[in-house]
């Protein structure tokens, strides 16, 4: 498979064009995420979820971005809904073939409305150029990060550059606006450099999301008064091992230097649970069919892409009608 980003350059930002702009890059621009690709292989999966949680938020680490969310997000009242409608879109965006292209736009569209003034009194957009970007861009290095939880060893460089286009790809079906994004591992470590150390703040929606994940989801408001308490125990034990493995593998996957800004701490112990959980992840991989490892969606989308490539190998291995070569 190549890895190089084929396909139209970054097109010029016309005058005018700013946050409030809905599309950014035109249908021919777009490339799909091909269904045997790392990102593919990787997003499929329901290990997906902690790993992204480390993304998210990083994301809400950025102040405009913490602030909207804060305000808008449902993430307090309905964390697993909320959960559950991103990877919804995440894997449409992978796996949803022309879909992805819908899906984009339905999100940049979705975002057009979410305006608020933040502490200082400054109008704010979800749709800021800068803070749009960085959503995207955060799925590139906990994906880095998570490489020996994932895969059981570090992504090697050309692994690398195949996630990075892919994550170029993504954020162009998502609307991002492309000026400024990072086209090289070596632009994007200055671009992730810049953002620790000048941008990410200990949001404290960054800190109520890290909260979350060490207790068990709200109870829904038609359990009855009498039957709460012990429903709310019940849910605590029950949730503790994936609240303890969707914690550990967020805050693992972090660069340290972002762990620093949250004041959060790392012990050795902790870095050796979170590496027994994934092997033990990554063993029942190797046995379990991929029915019960992949999201749905990228289930059937992985099989249809198999099945595709079969017939296509068929296709080599004879033909129709015989042509006796000439001499």
């Amino acid at each position: 498979m190549t890895i190089s980003e084929s396909g139209p350059r970054l097109r010029a930002v016309a005058p005018g064009e700013g946050e409030d702009s809905l599309i950014n890059n035109a249908d021919s621009e777009i490339e799909l995420i091909p269904p045997d690709s790392i990102t593919a292989e990787q997003t499929g999966r329901f290990t997906f979820l902690p790993v992204n949680g480390a993304a998210f938020v990083m994301q809400v680490m950025h102040p405009v971005i913490g602030d909207v969310v804060g305000k808008y997000s449902v993430f307090r009242t309905d964390p697993g809904g909320r959960a559950i409608r991103s990877i919804d879109s995440v894997l449409r965006w992978v796996y949803g073939g022309e879909e992805a292209l819908a899906e984009g736009k339905r999100l940049r569209k979705m975002h057009q409305p979410l305006k608020m003034k933040n502490a200082q009194g400054k109008h704010i957009s979800a749709l800021n150029p800068e803070a749009y970007q960085w959503v995207i861009a955060t799925a590139f290095p906990t994906t880095l990060a998570a490489g020996p939880l994932l895969i059981g060893r570090d992504f090697n460089d050309q692994e690398k550059q195949e996630i990075l286009r892919d994550n170029r790809r993504i954020a162009k079906i998502v609307q991002v606006p492309m000026r400024g994004y990072p086209e090289t591992i070596g632009e994007f470590d200055e671009y992730f450099d810049d953002f620790i150390n000048n941008k990410l703040v200990a949001h404290e929606t960054a800190l109520t999301l890290i909260g979350q994940m060490k207790e068990a989801p709200p109870l829904p408001p038609s359990v009855p008064a009498s039957l709460r308490p012990a429903a709310k125990a019940a849910a605590n034990f029950v949730s503790k091992p994936v609240q303890n493995l969707n914690y550990l593998t967020t805050v693992g996957v972090m660069d340290p230097r972002v762990r620093e800004i949250l004041g959060l701490t790392w012990s050795n112990k902790e870095q050796r649970d979170l590496e027994r959980m994934h092997k033990v992840i990554r063993g029942s991989y190797k046995v379990l069919p991929d029915r019960l490892t992949y999201f749905p969606l990228a289930y059937h989308a992985r099989r249809h892409h198999a099945a595709i490539q079969a017939m296509k190998k068929r296709e080599t291995a004879g033909a129709a009608y015989k042509v006796a070569r000439q001499a």
